[in-house]
């Protein structure tokens, strides 16, 4: 330290502490002058000012300079002017002994040194300062720099110095503590960077911040405590700038009014734990696993503690699972009862996505008297849990069975129960809600109970052989309301899938693709339903010829995420499917080698037999049929359970047509056949598939109607099965004789082929779940045609003007309507005028 101060005059002025070297200059250009010593030293607690004046008196004794250090006993008016007065915490001083001072300071040969801190700051002060200011800037106190830390410790290493000074926001007095506890492990024989010591000094200096935090003001405490939390303190502005002042003057808080990080950190460590547990109750804090304010709580036995934590545990599971699951543990540990937290507790688990703990924690659980004393909302809480835990591990008939062991009390379980059990191949669930019952009796209904009352309505209408186009309209208003609910209760599946797999039922691609983007948008069911939610998204792509965008909602729910085997197969079924409609066959089979193990991962239920028809075709073209075979089986064994709902089953009889075309089986065609010809009264998607597997089946007899052909191939794109229309007419186009109607299908077929726009590495890298741009989506006859349109031509008209006929006119609309993805009429033209523009 001597060797710091070689340009001081004396030995005697080492006794400055290091916490004021940055000043020495500014102190030695005081006492460099002949003129009156004066000056205002400026700190905060700890910055060195006592040192800095104790440097002064060293300084002007050794020039033999009077000088004075003011004592309590001194009466200021009687001390020469010549006499160098320092005056040390002029901010304790009254306002009388202020006031004399201020008469000093007005008089210019009078010498005054005054050393403050810069709150409290009265009226008083601050004319001294002022008076004083006149001769020379005031010197501040309390940062240190990096220039000035490795004078102080030149030994450190520079990662110590970045954590000294990134911890202590370069605080003086905190710099020294950090000093002092790096020289004590110097002197012991041991590296700071060792982790072991690194912590024992951080020990030591919180034990100094603890102790200081305990001597300031109680409001100043809990004002760095609520910083140090992130939470309100309840105070208004006025109060909690003065707080910061005071703060910073007790050298705790930065200038920008936030508490060193190090402070902050003893400033959690030592919160009462009922003021942490209140705040956590609250919802205005959260404990992080590990940190130190979940430290806090180790060790503390309290079940009062633990109801209270897993009180706001419960609310957390929709919002966030995984703070859930933290909470409920601390409950645990605090000594809440495990039992009566173990419904909410597995819920937490399976929403966090931790399917086998949530299934260990049941098991063990139903070994221990199972429901027996659980209140009713823990009681289908318990069952629904259960039964979700055994869905998303592929296996729906045992969370059916579920069901059937312990019927669930509430109109919402009770609807939960039925979608299971439709799940599985069930018709009927002992606990089927009362489908006409919005509300329980004198209270007024909810968004959740309607939803859960159209839901189980919509269901049952879907599976009945006469239903409506009402079905889907009570399941598109369930999901909606189920939106707006924000119900994220365990269940074996969602209402906005139920509604745009009975959408896509109808050949309504639209609807569906807006109930799952609703539904994705509002996180329906919770952060944990967002994959399969995205797969279902991407599913809908592929099927309206959106590859960009199927591709990227693929890779959203894939990257990173452990999928369960029911999201799995779905996500196989996209992958195949994609590969099918866009790429090489090399490249579909070995895409199909990647995936084909997990076609066989869930045993198959309702809800995934439009992903299980992609597998089937796919397994059929690939020579590898038998290993989808027990899967196919089982899907047509459960739609037989059901009774054969058409809105369920054509998908799939569809995919056994193709099936028994690419394996050269027309026997096998048959009883798909005759299945969509017996719906095909009751449902447009059913009546299209009979028509076209008609069609299909006269061209591979040799038949080839050119008008039926193309008729049959378009109304398939129309519904989503573009890739089939195409395949449909090329194969009229081979097996005609007749070279004009084989160049009309041809040029059919590659309209209808679906394509992609041409993909850069960068474009890959990059994708977005954003709609392909609409000019790649239109060939030039219909850019022709859509032309055309806009400028109010009929379809007559534009035929005579390009020689096409006007119903092939209106194909290529139905065509371009079916492409851009428009709702109505007056949609499409919107779209025409924003794609036409966009190509000039």
């Amino acid at each position: 330290m001597t060797t710091l101060l070689s340009n001081s005059s004396d030995t005697r002025t080492a006794s400055i502490m290091p916490r004021a070297l940055h000043a020495l200059t500014a102190l030695h250009a005081i006492v460099a002058t002949d003129r009156p010593v004066r000056a205002a030293i400026v700190g905060g607690s700890g910055s060195g000012k006592t040192d800095a004046l104790r440097f002064l008196l060293a300084q002007l004794e050794a020039d033999d300079r009077p000088v004075r250090l003011l004592s309590a006993r001194d009466r200021i008016s009687t001390i020469p002017d010549d006499v160098a007065l320092l005056v040390d915490d002029a901010h304790t001083l009254d306002p009388a002994r202020l006031s004399q001072l201020i008469d000093r300071a007005h008089r210019p040969d009078a010498s005054v040194v005054i050393a403050y801190r810069s709150w409290p700051a009265p009226s008083e002060l601050l004319e001294l300062t002022r008076a004083v200011e006149r001769n020379a800037p005031a010197v501040l106190l309390g940062e240190i720099t990096l220039a000035e830390l490795r004078e102080i410790l030149p030994d450190a290493s520079a990662e110590c110095e970045e954590r000294i000074l990134s911890g202590t926001g370069g605080i003086a007095w905190l710099v020294f503590e950090c000093a002092q506890a790096h020289a004590a492990l110097s002197y012991e024989g041991r590296d700071c960077g060792d982790p072991e010591a690194h912590a024992d000094a951080t020990r030591v200096l919180m034990r100094r911040i603890t102790h200081r935090l305990e001597t300031v003001s109680p409001r100043l405490r809990r004002r760095i405590e609520a910083l140090s939390l992130g939470v309100s303190d309840g105070d208004d502005r006025d109060a909690q700038a003065e707080l910061s002042a005071e703060g910073q003057a007790e050298g705790l808080l930065l200038h920008n009014g936030r508490p060193a990080p190090v402070v902050a950190m003893a400033a959690r460590a030592s919160v009462p734990v009922d003021r942490l547990v209140d705040l956590v109750q609250a919802g205005t804090l959260d404990l992080v696993p590990g940190s130190d304010l979940a430290a806090s709580l180790d060790g503390i036995v309290d079940p009062g503690v633990g109801d209270r934590l897993a009180a706001r545990a419960r609310r957390e599971v929709g919002r966030n699972p995984h703070l859930a699951v933290t909470l409920f543990d601390y409950a645990l540990r605090c000594g809440s009862d495990p039992r009566g937290l173990a419904a909410a507790h597995a819920h937490a688990l399976w929403a966090a996505g931790d399917v086998d703990a949530a299934g260990s924690l049941l098991d063990d659980l139903a070994a221990e008297g199972g429901w027996a004393g659980l209140s009713p909302s823990d009681h289908d809480l318990l069952t629904d849990a259960v039964a979700a835990t055994w869905a998303d591990r592929g296996l729906m008939s045992l969370a059916h069975q579920s069901y059937l062991a312990v019927t669930p009390l509430s109109p919402a379980g009770k609807t939960r129960a039925l979608v299971t059990a439709a799940g599985a191949g069930s018709t009927a669930h002992d606990g089927d809600p009362a489908p006409d019952a919005p509300g329980a009796a004198g209270s007024a209904p909810s968004a959740n109970g309607v939803a859960m009352q159209l839901w189980a309505r919509g269901l049952r209408a879907s599976l009945q052989a006469s239903h409506s186009r009402s079905a889907l309209d009570d399941l598109r208003r369930a999901s909606e309301l189920a939106n707006a609910g924000h119900d994220a209760s365990p269940t074996t599946e969602l209402p906005a899938v139920v509604a745009a797999i009975v959408a896509i039922g109808l050949g309504d691609l639209g609807a569906a693709h807006g109930i799952l983007d609703d539904a994705q948008r509002a996180q329906q069911g919770g952060a944990r339903w967002i994959p399969h939610l995205q797969l279902w998204n991407a599913w809908v792509a592929l099927q309206r010829e959106q590859p960009a965008e199927a591709r990227a909602l693929l890779t959203a729910a894939t990257d990173g995420t452990r999928l369960s085997p029911r999201d799995d197969l779905i996500a196989a079924a996209i992958a195949v499917g994609l590969a099918r409609r866009y790429d090489d066959a090399p490249t579909l089979e070995a895409m199909w080698e990647s995936v084909k193990s997990r076609a066989t991962r869930p045993e198959i239920d309702l809800y995934l037999l439009l992903p299980l028809g992609e597998l089937v075709i796919v397994a059929a073209r690939l020579g590898d049929a038998h290993w989808t075979q027990a899967a196919f089986d089982r899907g047509l064994a459960l739609l037989a359970d059901l009774g054969e709902p058409s809105l369920w089953s054509a998908p799939l009889h569809w995919a056994g047509i193709q099936r028994g075309i690419m394996l050269s089986r027309p026997d096998d065609l048959a009883p798909h056949a005759r299945a969509l010809v017996a719906s095909s009264s009751r449902n447009p998607l059913a009546a299209k598939m009979s028509h076209a597997g008609r069609v299909w089946t006269s061209v591979l007899a040799g038949q080839v109607d050119a008008d039926a052909v193309e008729e049959a191939a378009r109304g398939l794109a129309s519904v989503g099965l573009a890739w089939d229309g195409a395949r449909l007419a090329g194969h009229g186009s081979r097996r005609s004789d007749d070279r004009k109607v084989s160049s009309r299908l041809l040029a059919c077929a590659r309209e209808l082929h679906p394509r992609e726009a041409p993909r850069s590495a960068d474009a890959d890298s990059q994708a977005t779940p954003a709609r392909a741009s609409a000019p790649s989506l239109l060939s030039e006859r219909e850019r022709e045609v859509a032309e055309l349109v806009l400028q109010g031509k009929t379809y007559a008209e534009i035929g005579k003007e390009i020689f096409i006929s006007p119903r092939t006119a209106e194909h290529h609309m139905a065509q371009i309507k079916r492409r851009l993805g428009a709702s109505s009429r007056s949609d499409l033209i919107a779209k025409l005028r924003v794609t036409l523009g966009a190509t000039g």
